[in-house]
C-alpha cells in the first residue's frame, strides 16, 4: 500500500501521482463507456489536459482529488473528489469515478466515496454533501440513494447523453443522514 491517505477494507486512497496522468488514467477519459454520464469524455483528454486539470486541484484549499487504490494489487481503479469546498457555508460537492471496469459493482465506489465522507464530514467539519446523475444512470442514483443521499432536485432534460437530453438530479448528505444510515 503506498502513501495511503484514507483507509478501508477494499480500497485505499492517496494523492494522485506524476504516473496516474499515463494509462490507465487517460484511458479511461477517453472510453466512451466509462465516461458516458460524467462532464469529461466530450473531447479527447490528453496528457497535457489532464495535468492541467489536476493542477486546479493542487495544493487548492477547496479541491481535493484522491487515487482510488485497490488495498490488495496496489492497483489505481478510479478516483473520488471534493470540491467547491465552501468554507463559509460547509459544504461541497463530490464525484467519483470508477475507470477499471472490472471492479463496476463490486462494491469499491461505495467503500471510497464513504471514505471520503467521512473524511468530509469528520475531519473537514462539513455539514453537507452535494452530488449528481444523469437520471438514465440508475446504478450511480442507487449508490448515492445507498450512502444516505436525498434527491434534492430535478434539472429537466439538463444534459445531452446517447442522442437525446436527460434530466441532471440533484442530492444532498447532511453529516447525520450519513451516520444514521
Amino acid at each position: 500500500m503506498r502513501e495511503a491517505f484514507l483507509r478501508g477494507t477494499k480500497t485505499y486512497l492517496r494523492p494522485i501521482e506524476e504516473a496516474d496522468i499515463a494509462d490507465p488514467y487517460l484511458g479511461w477519459l477517453n472510453d466512451r463507456e466509462v465516461t458516458r454520464y460524467l462532464e469529461t469524455g466530450r473531447f479527447p483528454s490528453t496528457p497535457s489536459t489532464l495535468r492541467r486539470y489536476l493542477e486546479g486541484f493542487a495544493g487548492s484549499g477547496t479541491n481535493i482529488i484522491l487515487a482510488i487504490c485497490d488495498v490488495k494489487t496496489d492497483r489505481h481503479v478510479g478516483n473520488v473528489t471534493l470540491h467547491r469546498i465552501n468554507w463559509v457555508h460547509r459544504t461541497a460537492d463530490t464525484g467519483i469515478m470508477i475507470g477499471a471496469k472490472e471492479y463496476w459493482g463490486m462494491g469499491y465506489g461505495y467503500e471510497a466515496w464513504s471514505l471520503v465522507l467521512d473524511y468530509a464530514f469528520n475531519r473537514l467539519g462539513l455539514r453537507k454533501v452535494i452530488a449528481g446523475c444523469v437520471a438514465a444512470n440508475i446504478a450511480s442514483l442507487e449508490l448515492q440513494k445507498k450512502l444516505g443521499f436525498k434527491i434534492e432536485g430535478t434539472f429537466r432534460k439538463e444534459v445531452y447523453v446517447d442522442g437525446k437530453f436527460d434530466d441532471l438530479i440533484r442530492l444532498g448528505l447532511f453529516k447525520e443522514e450519513f451516520y444514521s444510515k
